[in-house]
């Protein structure tokens, strides 16, 4: 399973730094959360992420890996399909916190930033 995610989150990096999978990302994302529900702590992360890749001094290497994290987040239809309760998001789950893995230290700055400007990465 891990090598099947790995391709896909590969392929979905260019495709976040398109206008159209930036689009779906913003546009699917909120959605998305409130349709994961019980997964507070990786939904939290996710939230640091899209603010992250949202953020208009995010590299474009970064922001791509992010991105494909989120784009990942947001297919139904990936290794494990979403609609199965709870399974479903044990891949998505799994990307996620690949990506946030080999970012960790700056996202975890990110976030701290963000506490202390008060900005809201939680919507």
């Amino acid at each position: 399973m891990k090598s099947k995610i790995l391709t896909l989150l590969n392929s979905l990096r260019a495709k976040a730094l398109t206008s159209s999978g930036e689009k779906k990302i913003v546009d699917g994302f909120n959605i998305k959360v409130k349709e994961a529900g019980g997964i507070e702590k990786i939904v939290d992360k996710l939230k640091v992420m899209y603010a992250y890749f949202r953020d208009k001094d995010t590299s474009s290497m970064k922001k791509g890996l992010v991105g494909a994290a989120l784009l990942y987040f947001l297919l139904p239809t990936d290794v494990v399909m979403d609609f199965i309760p709870v399974v479903g998001y044990i891949d998505d789950v799994t990307a996620a916190m690949f990506v946030w893995n080999m970012l960790s230290k700056e996202l975890d700055d990110y976030r701290e930033k963000a506490d202390r400007q008060m900005i809201d990465i939680k919507n």
